[in-house]
């Protein structure tokens, strides 16, 4: 009688083992990165003294996450990306991006991560109001930032700006969509290091 049952039952197992032999292959997982370049050469007339500490960037939801985002409404509804992740967390790679940026464009004798808990003058905060891949017509990227740079003896707010951009690029390419952020990246950045340039 098992045995029966058993030969019953080769028919579906075979009908099965085919359905799983024909699948796609599933996708490999991508990784990639958000890298700011190296600003245009030119050191502010006066540096910021003292030292400017930067922390971690904050962001509501799925905007800390690591899959990549898309929207094909203008950002009002977020997806994420299956099998294609940040390197990092994009609060901190945000915030080592900003640090390694504001270093080399000279805008203080020194910047600083906070974790290194070093006493500093002023501190930068940063949150993630935008950070996508643009698909359906509108093809491109989308990052905004917020980004405020605080004296931190009487918390006067220097800079206090969300910075905006927005790039086109031709097909719904994730590579593309990346390379569009990190264009859109060096804008925000060049523009906030500017900022606390004049706020000197």
């Amino acid at each position: 009688m098992r045995a029966f049952k058993v030969l019953a039952l080769l028919p579906l197992v075979l009908a099965l083992a085919g359905c799983f032999g024909s699948a796609p292959p599933v996708p490999k997982e991508q990784y990639f990165r958000l890298i700011a370049s190296t600003p245009a050469q030119g050191t502010p007339a006066a540096a910021l003294a003292g030292g400017i500490e930067v922390v971690p960037f904050t962001g509501e939801g799925v905007m800390t996450e690591r899959p990549l985002l898309f929207s094909s409404d203008g950002g009002r509804k977020l997806e994420q990306r299956n099998y294609a992740y940040w390197t990092d967390a994009p609060p901190q790679m945000l915030r080592d991006q900003l640090v390694v940026y504001l270093r080399q464009a000279g805008v203080a004798d020194n910047v600083w991560p906070s974790e290194l808990r070093l006493d500093t003058a002023y501190v930068v905060q940063g949150t993630i109001r935008r950070l996508e891949q643009l698909v359906g017509g509108a093809n491109g990227a989308a990052i905004a930032l917020e980004l405020s740079l605080i004296r931190k003896d009487d918390d006067a707010v220097m800079v206090s700006r969300t910075y905006n951009a927005e790039k086109p690029v031709s097909g719904e390419s994730i590579d593309a969509a990346v390379a569009a952020l990190n264009a859109g990246l060096d804008e925000i950045f060049a523009a906030f290091a500017a900022d606390i340039a004049a706020a000197n």
